[in-house]
């Protein structure tokens, strides 16, 4: 158990955390979208965008929260794949891949990569 003082000294440093970072709001475009990550491949999932030194919550707030602007269209190169353009809470903005499929009616995204192009918009504008 933890001494009150310091009980109390966590206490208030969660709710300054929550103050000064609140949370978004849900992207309603993405209500009920599950996210499936690949977690022990270097070749792609989070280890992979750990390279381009993206996070996995900087994936999560451009896919699931809504920022200023997200916008999303399918690859041309690979149909079963989405591409996302979109900011971060830090106005970080990346550019995501996922594998796209529905399964029992339900979306399932799976990001294989992250990265924040040295091209900005031009790179989204691109694809």
């Amino acid at each position: 158990m933890l001494p009150d003082d310091l009980d109390d000294k966590l206490d208030l440093a969660a709710e300054l955390e929550a103050y000064l970072n609140p949370p978004r709001d849900l992207n309603p475009r993405m209500v009920g979208v599950e996210l499936e990550w690949v977690e022990d491949d270097a070749r792609l999932g989070i280890e992979h965008f750990k390279k381009h030194g993206v996070t996995r919550e900087e994936v999560e707030q451009v896919l699931l929260e809504s920022p200023p602007m997200v916008e999303a269209k399918r690859s041309r190169q690979y149909p079963e794949r989405t591409l996302f353009w979109g900011a971060t809470s830090a106005d970080r903005w990346l550019f995501i891949v996922c594998e796209d499929w529905e399964d029992k009616g339900k979306r399932i995204l799976k990001p294989i990569t992250a990265f924040e192009p040295d091209e900005g918009e031009a790179y989204w504008r691109q694809q």
